[in-house]
């Protein structure tokens, strides 16, 4: 099936987000766009939701596609540049006395389990706790389909059972928030409420209802006109608002809000819905080729911020701000620009060559079990 490429571009903006709340705090870029431009914590569940949506619209069509062959392809996408970040970050701040750099540690984020057990989930490659729920979703996600194939369930009610699973998420949230339960950052109590992978379900099954809207109305969308225009632009300005405004919300509904804990995945889905529903100069713009190729290094530039400000800040930033009198502004921005080009090296030296070996690999080992089996 046709991937939509107006989508691949929300992965960029969303890295770029996560590393601007991360490094870019202090620039001039984050005080005149603040709240939205360093809304890391609350965008990362766009990823989620997008991991929902795009694993349905690729998948639910294949015919006899087998379990092993999806697990390999996920193996293949992820892991490379994963370890060899966290091999980064091992070789420069491993220290075998501290619990958030030991071989406990070391154990969780290589198997992807750091999210799972507190206080874990930020240790070493701290923005790989976001992979550590991705490859919950892989996991559950060839179960998921199957249940939804097996029960023939309408796109409606299975809109109805995510929302469910949304709200009632959200709302165990709030009841652990106002009963005295969150105990702040850092905590046994974050952890769990912030980056536990049973926390960020609701996001993935929302992108996995939209994905079922779409291939199962595939005629509906793609549409010109007034009304896909309007849509998108409202989801937009939705999300704007939601990310630049947060305060709105809590005062309209007159109690304190989650938003770390997929809290926005919500609008979110509105907003991939509607770009897959309109067919104007917006979805155009973001389909340019340039853009695309943003969205494909996004992982690579997401996965490798951490290792490369380590990078970057012991051999460049003090040479630049100290000796050349640069400012913060400037160093930011030379550092952002330094990381997207190793995302891009990454992604066609790396991510790319070492994927294709592996899926060869066991398109290998397939074609020689036929052929044994053969009389």
């Amino acid at each position: 099936m046709k991937r939509i490429d107006s989508l691949s571009f929300l992965r960029f903006i969303a890295a770029f987000i996560v590393i601007m709340f991360h490094y870019g705090g202090k620039t001039q870029l984050a005080k005149a766009a603040s709240p939205l431009i360093t809304s890391g914590s609350q965008i990362v569940s766009i990823f989620f939701v997008l991991t929902g949506f795009v694993l349905m619209v690729a998948y639910y069509h294949r015919e006899n596609s087998k379990i092993s062959d999806f697990y390999i392809a996920r193996v293949a996408r992820i892991t490379p540049v994963y370890w060899i970040a966290l091999a980064m970050i091992i070789h420069w701040t491993y220290n075998a006395t501290s619990t958030m750099n030991g071989w406990k540690a070391t154990l969780l984020n290589f198997t992807f389990l750091q999210a799972w057990l507190p206080p874990y989930p930020l240790s070493l490659n701290y923005p790989g706790w976001a992979l550590s729920v991705e490859v919950f979703f892989y996991l559950i996600f060839p179960f998921v389909l199957w249940a939804i194939k097996k029960s023939n369930i309408s796109w409606k009610n299975l809109a109805i059972l995510a929302l469910l699973l949304y709200f009632a998420t959200q709302a165990t949230l709030m009841t652990l928030f106002r009963s005295g339960f969150y105990a702040g950052f850092p905590s046994v109590s974050h952890d769990l409420m912030f980056y536990f992978p049973l926390v960020h379900l609701c996001s993935f099954i929302l992108g996995v209802s939209g994905g079922y809207i779409y291939v199962t109305n595939m005629d509906k969308f793609n549409q010109r006109g007034i009304a896909p225009t309007f849509l998108l632009i409202f989801s937009l300005l939705l999300n704007f608002h939601l990310l630049q405004f947060p305060d709105s919300l809590p005062r309209i509904a007159g109690v304190p809000l989650v938003f770390g804990a997929s809290f926005y995945s919500l609008p979110f889905l509105l907003l991939i819905l509607s770009l897959a529903y309109s067919r104007n100069i917006i979805t155009r713009a973001l389909s340019l080729p340039v853009l695309v190729s943003l969205g494909e290094i996004s992982y690579s530039l997401y996965i490798f911020q951490l290792p490369f400000y380590i990078f970057y800040t012991g051999h460049f930033s003090n040479y630049l701000t100290v000796n050349l009198g640069m400012s913060q502004d400037v160093d930011f921005f030379v550092f952002l620009f330094l990381l997207i080009l190793v995302a891009i090296i990454s992604f066609y030296l790396i991510e790319k060559p070492i994927r294709k070996f592996i899926l060869d690999i066991h398109q290998k080992m397939i074609t020689k079990k036929v052929i044994a089996a053969q009389p």
